[in-house]
Formats: C-alpha cells, sequence, structure tokens
C-alpha cells in the first residue's frame, strides 16, 4: 500500500497513526496525569526512535486530518505548556528541568508542526493561533520569517537555514538562530510590523514568564525556560536534517528554481504521522500552497534513510551522520 493512501480515522491502520500522533503530541499531559511529568522526554528520545526502526519498512494508509482537529491540538499543546509551569511549583528542581525538557521536546515536533501549518493558513485566526503558540516559547518572529524569508531563500546563503557539507548540529544550530532572528527583523521592517512581528512576541514571553513566576515561582520560570531551549533544539535538529548541505545553484547571477533534489524527503510512517505529515518537505516547498493532507513523497528528491527522530539522534554525531548521509547527496 502507498504512503500516499490517505483514509479517515475510522480506518484500522489511520486510527493507530492518529492515536500515535495524538498521544505524542499531549504526552506532557498524560503523564502529569499519569504522576510522572518527567517522562515525556525519555519517550521522546528512545520510545520514539525505536518505533521509527520498528516500523521502518511499514508503508501503510496515513490519517485524514479535520484542520479543527489540528487547531485543538495545536490549542491543546499551548495550553499544556503553560498549565505544566504552573504545577512547577509542585515538583523538585530536576524534575521541573525534566519535565519543562520534556514539554519542549513536544513543543518542538509536534507543535512546531502544527503552528508551521496553521501559520502558512489563509484564515487569520489560524495564523493568529500559530502566533500564540509560537510566543508562548519565543519564537514569535517565526510565522513571518519563515514564509516570507526562508521559503523564498531555500537553498541560498541568505537562507537562515542553509547548510554545507562540513556543517554539524551544533554550528548550524548556534547560527541558525540567529539568522532567523536577524532575517525576521529584517523583513517585519521593511513590511512595517516589527512590533507585532518581532518586538511583540518577545515582550509577551517575558510577560508570561512574569505571570508565571508570580504563580509558581523560579521553578514555573525555569520550566518555560528548559521548555524553550528544548524546542529550539528540536527545531533545529528538524531543519537541519530537512536542509543538509543542499543548494542551488546560482546560474547569470540568479538561482535556479526550487526543485526536488533542493531539501531532504522522509517516508517513514512512524516521522509521517507524529509530524502530522509535514515530513514530505519537497512537495511543500515546491507547492507552499498545499495543505499538509495534500503533500506528497516525490521521487525524484533525497530521501533520509531514516525517520526524523532516528536522524535527529545521529545528528548529534557528525561523522557517523556524514557517514549516512553523504552517499545520498544528489549532487555527490
Amino acid at each position: 500500500m502507498s504512503l500516499s493512501t490517505r483514509q479517515p480515522i475510522t480506518h484500522p491502520m489511520a486510527l493507530v497513526g492518529a492515536s500515535i500522533a495524538i498521544a505524542f503530541a499531549f504526552l506532557p499531559s498524560l503523564c502529569l496525569l499519569l504522576g510522572h511529568p518527567g517522562w515525556p522526554l525519555w519517550i521522546g528520545l528512545f520510545a520514539l526512535p525505536i518505533l521509527e526502526l520498528l516500523f521502518q519498512r511499514y508503508q501503510g494508509p496515513i490519517p485524514y486530518w479535520s484542520f479543527w482537529t489540528l487547531r485543538c491540538v495545536l490549542a491543546v499543546i499551548t495550553i499544556q505548556g503553560l498549565l505544566g509551569a504552573l504545577l512547577a511549583s509542585h515538583y523538585a528542581w530536576w524534575l521541573v528541568m525534566l519535565a519543562g525538557a520534556g514539554s519542549g521536546y513536544a513543543a518542538g515536533s509536534s507543535g512546531n508542526a502544527l503552528g508551521h501549518e496553521l501559520g502558512h493558513s489563509r484564515n487569520i485566526w489560524d495564523k493568529r493561533l500559530a502566533k500564540w503558540f509560537f510566543t508562548s516559547v519565543c519564537f514569535g518572529h517565526y510565522t513571518q520569517e519563515h514564509g516570507a524569508g526562508h521559503h523564498v531563500l531555500v537553498g541560498t546563503p541568505k537562507d537562515s537555514l542553509y547548510t554545507n557539507v562540513n556543517d554539524n548540529l551544533t554550528s548550524f544550530s548556534q547560527r541558525n538562530m540567529i539568522k532567523q532572528l536577524r532575517l525576521g527583523i529584517q523583513i517585519a521592517r521593511s513590511r512595517d510590523n516589527l512590533w507585532s512581528e518581532v518586538y511583540g512576541p518577545i515582550f509577551f514571553y517575558g510577560l508570561i514568564n512574569l505571570v508565571i513566576g508570580y504563580f509558581a515561582g523560579w521553578k514555573g520560570v525555569l520550566f518555560l525556560t528548559c521548555q524553550t531551549i528544548v524546542m529550539y533544539m528540536v527545531d533545529a535538529s528538524i531543519t537541519f536534517i530537512q536542509h543538509w548541505s543542499l543548494y542551488r545553484k546560482e546560474i547569470n547571477g540568479r538561482y535556479e528554481r526550487v526543485g526536488p533534489t533542493h531539501t531532504w524527503d522522509c517516508d517513514n510512517w512512524i516521522t509521517t504521522v507524529v509530524s502530522f505529515n509535514n515530513c514530505r518537505h519537497v512537495d511543500h516547498h515546491i507547492n507552499p500552497g498545499k495543505d499538509l493532507n495534500a503533500l506528497e513523497n516525490v521521487a525524484a528528491a533525497p530521501k533520509m534513510p531514516y525517520g526524523y527522530a532516528v536522524m535527529g539522534t545521529l545528528a548529534n554525531f557528525p561523522g557517523l551522520f556524514r557517514r549516512v548521509m553523504e552517499p545520498l547527496l544528489p549532487h555527490s
């Protein structure tokens, strides 16, 4: 069965996929209810890669997502991060850091995927919901920078996600975070919306910390800080493997059009369902107007050998990562 087969949630394997996606997105809440707020990080770091490897060769149906479902899931991800911070005063300090990191893992993967999708929506309330989520993790400049910056500049040195074959995840992460903010400021200044797109979200993130600090003390602020740091780390890991060492050629002073060889595709079933189909990243860049239910794997695109969780783990070992990925480069 082809991975491009979409099925309603009533289909058995589509239901399994949807359940895995929802459970992973809500892990911080589920583990909090079970009395183990520190579990989400370990599940993300160990259980998810194992699931990807177990389903490595499986190519079954994927769920068709209602946009109302996506909106509700993103709203819950946003709220569960704030709720976790409010309850952090009841944890030991080490557990606060672990729980905040686990919440950041869910925010950087599921939350980021949905914020990315709704940020592309033409519906103004979808855009606002995405902005609210990203503001809660101090990433409010992302929504505008992504569409007007990354999609225009992808595969070129000016792109905040540009990498070359010698880059490793550490060097990329440090450069990426600064370039995204600078590009976000540059775009916002040209559009005369610097406050609403950059400085305003940073201000409200600080305000959130003040409110949480008032009710939950320094433990609440530490939870939010750990959540934000890990969210950035997960986002950097995903964007690094999506764009590693792929670039557009400059011809007569202009860059070639975005094509199949300028982004990495991933057809791992677990990654597909957990990322809400966002791992079909090549089609997204070629056709940015498509919603996530319409995205397809592109045959001509370079393919990651494993899912996002496994590849993100490998990215922490530069020599091993290069040994796995270099033979698959389209220009190698």
